[in-house]
């Protein structure tokens, strides 16, 4: 018989791994009829939590507040501390790389790992080493001022009494430093730039007293003056006279309350969306002198109040919501439909259910039609997906819980499931239909709409089930003309019909599975009414196997990440 290899908690316990050699995972062995199983590294963990914003467990809740250091300090220390400097800076880049944006859910846990790493690591050349990449790896004022906010949480947690220690305040300066002029001033010009807060951040890293040259120097008192003296182009600033019309233009349009003053400077300027104070956005005219030069995201982020606005005036509007459903926009855009039901619903009115007498119904909204249209636009992940479906019809008439309440089950799995089905061509789609806890076939197909999907779906008439979780492998395993990539399992809560509630069983099929059909499988679970792991997750086997609490737009992301391998 093979031996198969598992690492035990006693053999954990005894081994001794030096803290800088983490290059490679390790390989444990153990008790015999067990597969290999792969210890991940400290950089592996780091990574995790990146992507999750959890070290120990594979569970990802949306976060009701912003991150804070005080529940990660003490782990995050221990693992940055067993890292090298070259592991460390290979991995920032490749999380922070723009290119990553498509998969990293937000910033704040990278630079938390960043913060940590420069305010507290022992080896000073190391520090120093990465460091040198810090301009690299912090791309945008907002990310700066998020690591300066975490170092902020290290300096009080290790009881200094500077708000920065020397490494990050040399790392801020030389951000600064390092800059294009052209950037610079880029930044400045955004309607999101705040002139005080990069006032009191310079000022707190001197620097005045700093080798700079004089066009930077003209830019960052640019960046850090109030726009009431730009407009009189004090003298510090003539290094950069060539920028003058711009830089007063723009500061006169911040000054300005008149449509009338303000729309021949965006003319002259050619300014965009982003640049304009938003006291001025709330104008038709500015509004619909803008909209061609608005991106898809930004049309989304505005369409409540630019649709008010054009109220009235029925052919800007109709001009404005043609540009939504162009399908190469929306293809290049690719938005989630997930993304589009959410914001239909936060935007939605809700009003009292009226559960008697004849209820009219209410007119399709914008978004709306724009989600029922998005189906198949979206990118495919290029796998083979094996979708599992809990349609009990208790549940089909439920909303989620927490701040999804007023979504609908049914609705949020179709946003999902329906979605992969239209994009990727290898998916397959079962449901538990009995209390055997056998699967079969759903019968959808591409030609269908959502509206047709969500009909075959109340159309099963399921009235009770055994939801068991293992049996979507088991099922998988009988599958003989198809091997998976990817398991996704989607379902109210994970906790039922797992055995005492724990992932060891769980995790024995899927080793099962990728040891005689592909070891790269993995399995997703989708917990949509919960806001917590379902489930006890083992210390020493918990990788390949990913759990998801309720939704937001950010979990698309997470699913596509973790199917591709970006994290274990």
């Amino acid at each position: 018989m093979k031996k198969r290899l598992l690492l035990t908690a006693e053999v954990a316990a005894s081994q001794q791994t030096d803290a800088n050699s983490n290059d490679s995972r390790e390989l444990e062995s153990a008790e015999e009829g067990t597969m290999m199983h792969i210890v991940p590294s400290a950089i592996d963990k780091l990574r995790r939590f990146c992507y999750l914003g959890a070290i120990e467990e594979p569970v990802y809740a949306p976060k009701a507040f912003d991150l804070t250091l005080e529940g990660h300090f003490v782990a995050l220390r221990e693992l940055c501390g067993a890292v090298n400097e070259t592991e460390l800076i290979e991995c920032l880049r490749a999380l922070l790389d723009a290119s990553n944006d498509q998969y990293l859910p937000r910033h704040d846990e990278t630079l938390l790992v960043l913060a940590v790493y420069l305010s507290s690591h022992t080896d000073e050349k190391q520090r120093t080493l990465v460091r040198g990449y810090f301009v690299e790896l912090v791309r945008t004022a907002k990310d700066l001022f998020l690591f300066v906010n975490f170092v902020s949480q290290v300096q009080k947690l290790l009881g200094r009494k500077t708000p920065f220690s020397r490494t990050a305040r040399k790392a801020i300066l030389e951000w600064y430093q390092k800059q294009p002029l052209d950037k610079l001033l880029h930044m400045w010009s955004l309607n999101d730039c705040n002139w005080a807060q990069h006032r009191l951040l310079l000022q707190r890293c001197h620097y005045t007293s700093a080798k700079i040259d004089a066009e930077t120097m003209a830019a960052l008192r640019v960046l850090t003056t109030h726009v009431k003296e730009l407009v009189n182009w004090p003298d510090y600033l003539e290094p950069v006279v060539q920028c003058k019309e711009t830089i007063v233009g723009i500061a006169n349009l911040r000054l300005s309350q008149s449509v009338d003053v303000a729309l021949p400077l965006i003319k002259k300027l050619s300014l965009s969306y982003e640049h304009l104070p938003r006291h001025l956005v709330s104008d038709v005219k500015v509004v619909n002198l803008l909209l061609s030069k608005m991106s898809y995201d930004q049309m989304l982020q505005s369409w409540p109040s630019f649709l008010k606005l054009n109220k009235s005036n029925r052919s800007a509007q109709l001009c404005y919501s043609q540009r939504f459903f162009d399908p190469s926009e929306l293809r290049a855009a690719n938005i989630a439909p997930i993304r589009l039901l959410l914001l239909e619903t936060r935007g939605a009115k809700h009003r009292k259910v009226i559960s008697k007498g004849v209820v009219s119904p209410k007119p399709s909204s914008l978004l709306q039609k724009l989600y029922k249209q998005s189906f198949g636009f979206n990118r495919p992940l290029g796998l083979r997906l094996h979708i599992t479906i809990n349609l009990e019809m208790c549940y089909l008439g439920k909303c989620l819980t927490g701040r999804c309440q007023s979504i609908k089950y049914i609705d949020a799995v179709l946003a999902f499931a329906f979605g992969y089905f239209k994009c990727d061509p290898k998916v397959s789609v079962r449901i538990w239909y009995d209390k055997s806890g056998k699967l079969k076939g759903l019968p959808w197909t591409p030609e269908m709409s959502v509206d047709d999907a969500k009909a075959t779906c109340e159309g099963q008439k399921i009235m009770k089930i055994k939801q068991t979780l293992t049996d979507v492998v088991d099922n998988a395993l009988q599958d003989t003309e198809q091997t998976y990539d990817v398991f996704l399992v989607l379902v109210p809560c994970g906790t039922r019909g797992n055995q005492r509630n724990k992932s060891e069983q769980l995790c024995k099929r899927l080793d099962e599975y990728r040891q005689k059909r592909n070891d790269n499988a993995k399995l997703i679970i989708m917990s949509l009414r919960q806001h917590h792991g379902s489930m006890s997750y083992s210390n020493v086997r918990n990788e390949n196997i990913l759990e998801l609490c309720s939704i937001t737009e950010q979990t698309p992301r997470l699913i596509n990440a973790f199917a591709q391998g970006k994290f274990f």
